[in-house]
This record gives C-alpha cells, sequence and structure tokens, in this order.
C-alpha cells in the first residue's frame, strides 16, 4: 500500500482553502491536513511538521509564492509541492517548475488531477497544466448579472449581510439571490457554491500577478 500523505495548504482565500482541505481531508491515504493563509505561516508549519506534500497559492498577502515554493523546497526537500493558481500562465509556470514545484495546476482542475499530483513520485517529469481558456459559464448556468455580483462577493469570504452592505441591497433581497444562485448551481451551501463557481470559471481570486 502506497504511504500517506501529510499535506499543508497554502492559500490565503479561506473559503477555497477550506473547502480544499475538506476534500483532501476524505482521501483514503491523507493522514491529515494542514492549512496557513500566509507564505510566511506556511513556512513556519512546514518546518514544524512532517508534510509530504504542499499546494501553495502563487498569490499569498506576504510573500511572493515562488519565495514560499523555494522555501519548502529547502526545509522540506522530499516534499512535493504542487502549485494550485487562478492565474495558470507558461511564464509562472517555468518559474514555479524552476523553483521545485512538481506541478503547476490551475486552481479549476479537477480534484482528482490535484490528488494525482500530489502522490506523484520523487524523480517524476514536472506536471504543468494550463487549463483551458474559456468564457465564464454565466450564461449556462443562468445566473443574472446580480446573482454574480453576490456571488463575488461570497468568493471574496463575505456573509450575507456584509454583502448586502456592499452592494447596496437590503439583506433580505441579499439571501434570495444567495438561496437562487446555489439553486441554479446546484450547492447545498454557499461554500459548495463558491466552490463550483470556481470550478466553472465564474469567479476567480483577485491577485496581483
Amino acid at each position: 500500500m502506497a504511504s500517506s500523505l501529510s499535506l499543508l495548504v497554502i492559500d490565503d482565500h479561506r473559503i477555497f482553502a477550506e473547502a480544499l482541505c475538506l476534500a483532501l481531508g476524505l482521501e483514503p491515504d491523507v493522514r491529515g491536513v494542514a492549512t496557513a493563509h500566509t507564505g510566511r505561516d506556511g513556512l513556519a508549519m512546514a518546518a514544524a511538521l512532517d508534510i509530504t506534500a504542499a499546494v501553495v497559492d502563487l498569490d499569498l498577502p506576504d510573500l511572493d509564492g515562488i519565495e514560499v515554493v523555494t522555501g519548502l523546497g529547502v526545509l522540506r526537500p522530499a516534499a512535493r509541492i504542487v502549485v494550485l493558481t487562478a492565474h495558470a500562465r507558461p511564464d509562472l509556470a517555468q518559474r514555479a517548475v524552476a523553483a521545485g514545484a512538481a506541478a503547476f495546476l490551475p486552481k479549476e482542475a479537477p480534484l482528482a488531477r490535484i490528488t494525482a499530483a500530489l502522490r506523484g513520485q520523487a524523480g517524476d517529469d514536472p506536471v504543468v497544466d494550463l487549463g483551458a481558456a474559456r468564457p465564464a459559464s454565466v450564461g449556462r448556468v443562468g445566473l443574472t448579472p446580480r446573482e454574480l455580483d453576490v456571488l463575488r462577493q461570497l468568493a471574496q469570504g463575505r456573509d450575507a449581510q456584509q454583502t448586502a452592505a456592499t452592494l447596496g441591497i437590503s439583506l433580505y433581497t441579499a439571501r434570495d439571490h444567495i438561496k437562487a444562485l446555489m439553486a441554479k448551481l446546484g450547492a447545498r451551501s454557499q461554500l459548495e457554491a463558491v466552490v463550483s463557481a470556481t470550478s466553472l470559471g465564474l469567479v476567480t481570486v483577485g491577485s496581483r500577478y
């Protein structure tokens, strides 16, 4: 049987990170998943924990994600580092692989693709997937412009009350929009709605890249 995985997810987008950790934690060979929301916290956790692999977002609030990849390679040279980014560009992929990443994947990559990259063997060629350039699937899902506005607020971690204040609508209206977009996305929770919307390319995490 393959050895078990001890994972570290470094991503400042808390909703996405939470969803990813929950999904990874259900994998039978994963014995633990730790989460950090800044590059420095991620490096500190990597130094303290016996991790076998890490998922790193490039867009972190304190450090360049490439620096974090390099630091993880120094701290845990045997760990596989998978970059998961909303900005899957060839130049960033080249930099990430040069820094030691074992894989460079878009955030909309299927979970099976991510876990396969985390389970890869030492000596494997780096996996680079730039994703499919496609427009947001707003029409196919059937979201209205206002529902999309609300969805973007949820993707930034705002609750219904904060969303209402930001968009200048009532709390009741915000809740109605949330119920409607959840139904259209087939989601049972706001978290599921954001994860589904991310995979469809409807929302992305803001970036400096």
